[in-house]
């Protein structure tokens, strides 16, 4: 071999050789990268879990006062207290009958 043939030998095996620790590095700083982002995703599948578990209690609490709220009970107390409203007694309870609806006059011409 000549010595320009040993030379770009030389500078081929170089290349690769750099070459293949470039590839080596950037595919360890991805595996890296990929496990520093599943250790945060699940940090914040965490805190979602956590948040969903807080509304799942509120909405609990929300739906027992939504009751409370729409409760008979509660409904005649606001009736009786600041509507002023009174209990009927049986005189004065009015049933009205069904009657058949108005209509329209027809006048028919033979």
């Amino acid at each position: 071999m000549t010595r320009s043939r040993v030379k770009n030998h030389k500078r081929k095996g170089a290349c690769i050789k750099f070459g293949l620790i470039l590839y080596l590095s950037f595919c360890l700083f991805a595996i890296v990268w990929m496990r520093a982002a599943v250790v945060n995703l699940e940090y914040e599948l965490g805190d979602l879990d956590g948040m969903r578990a807080d509304l799942t209690i509120e909405r609990k609490h929300v739906s027992a006062q939504r009751a409370n709220v729409y409760s008979t009970a509660k409904i005649e107390k606001v009736a009786l207290r600041q509507l002023k409203m009174i209990m009927p007694d049986r005189d004065r309870v009015y049933y009205v009958d069904k009657t058949s609806s108005a209509r329209p006059y027809k006048a028919s011409m033979k």
